[in-house]
């Protein structure tokens, strides 16, 4: 069993996590993160989630002051989006995790956390403040005035808020294509692209990817999906 430590450093405990990863056959990869979190939040809790874009799954939960325990994973999942959440703070922290991840942990914010040592991470930020956040502002803004026009009956105004939203979702759409198209070897394309499939599944992005990104088992999926399987 592999050994893991956790140190304190300049008033800062770094929490090493390590992931047994495997798949079918006999390969296997060692694969680790670290977390590095200010001494007023030992023995906070933990939680690691997988992403979808709709929902997200518990894969682990530790306190920040226990050893971490090892779990077992196939190498052809990372990179992927992840959220992570401490126990007592507000906010979540949604990043790429790939091997030599380092999180730096804020104080009061979990989503003010600092994301070092992750090649997607980057383009995961670009999108989220280019495309993402915007998005989601004029999506609920636009769902807001559309719950007021239903409340006062007003039939004109609500069709036209309903078609706001269409339009804004349509956009975002196109913007998320392009994203695609202009970054073909990123994962976040590769993520986007399955998280988006039923929008984007006749339009050939798929084909458009580096081959670099065929072996992530988020592209197998989604050729076995184009094959109807």
């Amino acid at each position: 069993m592999k050994q893991f430590v956790s140190f304190c450093l300049r008033g800062h405990f770094i929490f090493l996590f390590s992931f047994w990863l495997s798949s079918g056959s006999t390969f296997s990869q060692n694969v680790e993160f670290q977390i590095t979190a200010p001494t007023p939040l030992k023995g906070r809790k933990a939680i690691l989630l997988t992403r979808e874009r709709v929902f997200a799954s518990t894969v682990h939960s530790i306190k920040l002051n226990e050893y971490p325990v090892g779990l077992q994973m196939s190498p052809d999942l990372l990179p992927d989006l992840y959220e992570l959440n401490v126990s007592k703070m507000k906010g979540s922290l949604s990043f790429f995790l790939e091997p030599g991840t380092v999180i730096r942990l804020d104080t009061n914010d979990v989503s003010k956390s600092v994301v070092i040592n992750s090649k997607s991470n980057p383009d995961w930020q670009v999108f989220q403040s280019t495309i993402q956040r915007p998005s989601d502002k004029k999506l609920a803004q636009y769902s807001a005035e559309e719950s007021r026009s239903r409340k006062q009956a007003k039939t004109d105004s609500l069709n036209y808020w309903t078609e706001q939203k269409a339009i804004e979702y349509k956009a975002f759409i196109e913007k998320t294509g392009e994203f695609i198209l202009t970054h073909p070897k990123s994962y976040v394309s590769l993520y986007l692209l399955k998280s988006n499939w039923y929008a984007f599944k006749d339009k050939r992005l798929l084909e458009k990817l580096d081959v670099s990104l065929a072996g992530h088992r988020n592209y197998q999926f989604l050729k076995m999906k184009k094959k109807g399987t």
